[in-house]
């Protein structure tokens, strides 16, 4: 079933739940390829791989053999385990030079075994030849590169256009520079309010809204062939809501730079890089996380199909103990909200009959109701109602584990009271979750729920999904209420 987005909420305003059968935007960190930062890293390994090759040949001629490219391939991968092929808005090789210095180092002491004359020749001059060679040609190439890639951007007729989010001096101070500077390759678009009303915006900026109001200036900016940046002021920002906006700019198909506040810089452990003074980090997935989603995508494919196999007698059992129980309609549908706001029908076994539609999507527990019978209520209790769930993963509506999904009037009704919980809808909805093992099921609070779902998207990965089906293993056989 196609629906249409949901806004992601960032502080607690009314949310407009989707319609059915309505196209789904566009989302996802980003939603276009960008040809730069693509580029980026290839032609930079390309310039250290010739850069160390080089060296090394000319200091083991007249009989370099394979040490030069080994050495080449070497360098290479020190420099990408290192963090030096990033894409960053202000590279520069200052900034790099003692990590190319270091690690010139390393492979010229690495190549001088593989040097045949090198107990002949003074050992350590060879390995000074080969660090100075190989730091020099490399950072010559980053010079060229990271030149070549100021030049295209003062001369792009279209900068990509950059939101500013915070009110303030710091926000005053970032689209002064992006304005002076056309080297950084952003032009500020518009600035997000994030202060008190009185409080006055960039006189050169356009005011875009307030933060609830930022998906749809990202929207409104997305035709730009560069994508869109977001650029949050820590300092700008009021400190409840600078996490939501955050994780609102995170789920967005847009590149967000977080300009650190003076006490984010004195904790921060992230590499921090410096635009014309000022300290920030670029955000966006961790290494290896698009493999880590696929991976997840076929652990529940795989998981889910062997496990309705394995479950075949007992969801047949079940399927006739409410036929004889309650009637025909063994299968109970309701609309829940998916990842991106995305509605889908949800299948669990029917444990009892409502009297309309209005009190499926409405009446937030049934525990205790008496039309219960007890094969409904021995379903409930051990949780086989949520078996046909599995086919909700296999179709792609669920994972296995993460947020719990919510009906839309209940969504639309905590959007409003809890500025983090339409932010859960980054991720697909789970069977389980990290909120549901921490006992934060049924009828417990809605801020904490967000607050443990959240963190568990904040810090994803696929061991931790791994964990949580075995402690709703072991819930579950324990009856734990958890």
């Amino acid at each position: 079933m196609g629906s249409q987005g949901l806004s992601t909420p960032v502080i607690g305003l009314p949310q407009t739940v989707p319609a059915p059968r309505a196209r789904r935007p566009r989302t996802g960190r980003l939603a276009r390829p960008r040809v730069l930062p693509a580029l980026f890293a290839p032609v930079l390994a390309m310039a250290d791989a010739s850069a160390m090759a080089v060296a090394v040949t000319l200091v083991a001629w007249p009989s370099p053999g394979a040490v030069a490219a080994v050495a080449a391939v070497v360098f290479v991968a020190f420099n990408a385990a290192g963090g030096l092929y990033r894409f960053r808005r202000a590279a520069s090789l200052l900034d790099d030079l003692p990590a190319l210095l270091l690690r010139s180092a390393l492979v010229a002491a690495l190549a001088l075994g593989g040097i045949p004359h090198a107990a002949v020749r003074p050992a350590v001059l060879l390995w000074l030849w080969t660090t100075f060679l190989g730091c020099a040609f490399s950072g010559s190439g980053r010079v060229l590169v990271y030149a070549a890639l100021r030049t295209h951007r003062r001369r792009r007729r279209v900068p990509r256009p950059a939101i500013v989010v915070g009110t303030g001096t710091t926000a005053a101070e970032v689209a002064g520079l992006l304005l002076r500077r056309r080297d950084v390759g952003l032009a500020p678009a518009g600035q997000i309010l994030t202060g008190d009303p009185d409080d006055p915006p960039v006189p050169e900026l356009p005011v875009l809204g307030r933060p609830q109001d930022l998906p749809e200036a990202v929207r409104s900016l997305s035709p730009h062939p560069g994508g869109v940046t977001i650029v949050v002021c820590a300092e700008d920002v009021q400190r409840p809501l600078l996490e939501p906006v955050v994780r609102a700019s995170l789920a967005l198909p847009a590149e967000t730079l977080l300009v650190l506040s003076t006490t984010d810089v004195l904790v921060s452990g992230g590499r921090i890089e410096h635009l014309a003074g000022l300290p920030l980090l670029r955000l966006g997935p961790r290494r290896g996380e698009r493999a880590a989603h696929a991976a997840k995508r076929l652990f529940d494919v795989v998981a889910a199909g062997a496990a309705l196999l394995v479950s075949l007698p007992v969801l047949l059992a079940c399927a006739l103990a409410v036929r004889i129980e309650g009637g025909p309609g063994v299968l109970f549908r309701q609309r829940r909200i998916g990842r991106g706001g995305r509605q889908f029908v949800l299948l669990k076994f029917r444990s009892l009959r409502p009297a309309d539609d209005h009190e499926a999507d409405t009446r937030w527990s049934v525990d205790g109701d008496a039309r219960i019978g007890p094969v409904g209520r021995f379903l409930r209790t051990t949780s086989l109602d949520e078996l046909p769930q599995l086919w909700n993963v296999i179709r792609g509506d669920m994972s296995l584990v993460g947020p719990r999904p919510e009906r839309p009037h209940f969504v639309r009704l905590f959007s409003e009271s809890c500025p983090e919980y339409g932010l859960r809808h980054r991720m697909p909805a789970g069977i389980t979750g990290w909120s549901q093992v921490n006992g934060l099921r049924g009828d417990t609070s809605i801020e904490l729920r967000a607050r443990y779902d959240n963190r568990y998207i904040d810090t994803w990965s696929f061991g931790r999904d791994l964990k949580i089906l075995l402690l709703t293993v072991r819930a579950v056989l324990a009856k734990d209420p958890r």
